[in-house]
Parts: structure tokens; sequence; C-alpha cells
């Protein structure tokens, strides 16, 4: 099942993922992982779900307003597909194919840490409509950074900013998306590094960039 300009035939580029609950730091690992990149001379694309385009970024506002705290888990789902959708094919496909180094912040395991794990979507469902939405547009190489939840709940109280729809949901419900991240990063056979998010942010940084000329010397 694929959408967006179908298989990614004569793929150049390369495709990193940052996974983890609110506070494990997958935005400054995106960051830090593209700057390193960057500065030994590769075209990065950062970009983040939802979002990443015009369209992906309305669907943001929406679905993470905390005005709309009504939104139907079913609803909530298929609006971040619908984001995930354009994104692929405005965005990661086409930077894949022109050989661009693209870095996500979060991806299909966000969805069901979310959606599955903590709002109890079905997850044959949920895993139909990932692959529908990505086609052969999977990640290369994602990083799972393992964060608990007393971490999770203090970085978001250092934030000291207003809280989306999301995030002001329990500890309860942030527990089973930490669960459901611990399970996915687990079971996950594609390459991956599962890592510690409580690490010195710079020494976590080393690390995954070390991870990734692991594999790609060249990079």
């Amino acid at each position: 099942m694929k959408i967006g300009g179908g298989p990614l035939q004569r793929r150049k580029g390369l495709f990193f993922v940052f996974e983890g609950a609110d506070g494990a730091g997958t935005t400054t690992q995106c960051r830090l992982l593209a700057e390193a990149l960057a500065a030994r001379g590769h075209k990065i694309i950062t970009t983040r779900e939802p979002g990443g385009t015009s369209i992906g970024e309305r669907i943001r506002n929406l679905v993470l307003d905390n005005r709309h705290r009504e939104m139907s888990e079913n609803t909530e789902l298929l609006l971040y597909a619908a984001a995930r959708a354009q994104h692929v094919a405005q965005m990661i496909r086409p930077a894949l194919m022109a050989g661009d180094l693209v870095i996500c912040d979060r991806f299909t395991a966000s969805t069901v840490a979310y959606q599955v794990f903590a709002r109890g979507v079905d997850g044959g469902i949920t895993e139909t409509l990932n692959q529908f939405v990505v086609g052969e547009c999977v990640p290369d190489h994602t990083f799972y950074l393992n964060v608990s939840l007393a971490e999770s709940c203090r970085r978001r109280v250092e934030r000291n900013q207003p809280v989306d729809r999301m995030e002001e949901e329990g500890s309860v419900f942030h527990g089973k998306v930490i669960s459901g991240f611990e399970k996915i990063a687990t079971n996950d056979s594609r390459p991956k590094s599962i890592l510690d998010a409580s690490e010195d942010k710079e020494q976590l940084a080393a690390r995954v960039l070390s991870d990734v000329r692991k594999r790609w010397a060249h990079l």
C-alpha cells in the first residue's frame, strides 16, 4: 500500500527518525544531529510530525489545540495520518529521492505509542493506516530515546510553556506512552538505537552521531 508517488525506487538519501515520549528530547537531538552532519558538508532536511508542510502544520494546530477536548480517538488518529500523508508526499519522499538527509522529529512509532498504547485505538487498523500512508518510505535508522515518567514530568514542568492537548493528559496516559515506546523499540526489527534520554544532551548527541557513522562511515 503506497501513497504520494509510489515506491522509493533509486532512493539516494537517508531517513533518520527520533522517537520518544514528551520530555525525551527528540527535538533537541534532531537539531544536534542536523548541526553535526551539516558541519560535515551534508545537505540536511529537518522536519517534524505532525507538521512539516503548510497543511501538516495546520493539522498540528488543530489536533494539539487543548480547546478541542471533545476530539474522539478515531478523529485524532485520522488527523495524524492525514498530516503524515502530506508530509511523506510533499517533503520526505522528494528529499530522499533527491539524495538529501532527512531528520524527523517523530514518525509512525509515535502514532502507535500515543494512539494505540495510550488511547486504546485498534492496533491492526493503525498499522494498516500507517502502511498505507508511508508505503516504502520507512526510516533507515530510528533513535528511541527512553525517559522515565518522573523525568518526563520534570522536563515538561521546566519548559514553563503553555501545554497542548496531548501534554495536558495525566500521568496515567503518559505512563502508557512511555511503556508503549519501550515495547515498540524492543520489537522493532529495523535498524535502531535505544538510548537513555536522561544523559547529558551533548553526550547523548555524541552517541547518536557515533551510531550513524558506524553504519554510514561517509557521513
